[in-house]
């Protein structure tokens, strides 16, 4: 099955800023969802996972690790901290600069018995016509295509309702998977790379960047030749 083609509105959505969203993806295997509160526990499992967070040690709750040591040693999340960013990102998002999900593996297709979070995706800094796009996800869910029908359906969203025309993904040298889905899945050339440091962590970035023709042209054919080959 083949897509149409997409146009990019002019601004971020009004409906998308305080109401709660939830988006069917691709191949039907997942929805994307802003936060439920019953997700809360997963994705400070998922954060706190040296899996999940391999590329991401930069990463830190919004009121940092507190006097605990030996949390802040081993980047261990909890839910406090995970609503904590919730409310930081849903503040951005009614102010159109934010729009992230969480990605919830249907039980109806994994046949799981309930429902449940894998992860989360979306964009956490929109500045102007310009998206941020990232993903993390749990360990036991990769190499199954989820991260590419997850992206996939962020992007389509981003150009339809976000007022996003060009979106960037960034993320660490060292990331063979995710420089692999950026180069060999989805074609995109490397713009640059950049010395940065985050928290006291540093590392080399990439940056890879596309916009709504390229989109069209051709990166959206490869993701969805990509996905239709595991139906």
């Amino acid at each position: 099955m083949q897509s149409s083609n997409l146009s990019s509105v002019n601004c971020f959505d009004e409906a998308v800023r305080t109401n709660s969203i939830t988006i069917p993806t691709y191949l039907g295997r997942l929805i994307l969802r802003t936060h439920h509160k019953d997700d809360s526990a997963s994705c400070a499992a998922i954060f706190s996972d040296s899996f999940s967070r391999k590329y991401l040690r930069f990463l830190q709750p919004p009121n940092g690790w507190g006097n605990d040591e030996e949390r802040k040693k081993n980047k261990q999340w909890t839910v406090e901290d995970f609503n904590d960013r919730v409310k930081v990102q849903t503040a951005a998002r009614a102010n159109g600069k934010s729009c992230v999900f969480n990605i919830i593996l249907l039980a109806s297709t994994s046949g799981e018995t309930t429902d449940r979070c894998i992860g989360t995706t979306g964009f956490v800094t929109i500045d102007g016509h310009v998206g941020y796009l990232g993903i993390i996800t749990e360990q036991n869910t990769t190499r199954m295509g989820y991260a590419t029908e997850a992206l996939y359906t962020s992007i389509v969203f981003a150009f339809e309702k976000l007022g996003i025309n060009k979106i960037i993904m960034q993320t660490d040298e060292q990331n063979q998977e995710m420089r692999g889905w950026c180069e060999n899945i989805a074609g995109l050339k490397l713009h640059n790379k950049k010395e940065l440091e985050i928290n006291n962590y540093t590392f080399t970035q990439c940056e890879y960047t596309f916009d709504l023709d390229q989109w069209n042209n051709s990166i959206k054919n490869k993701l969805e030749d990509k996905m239709n080959k595991i139906l």
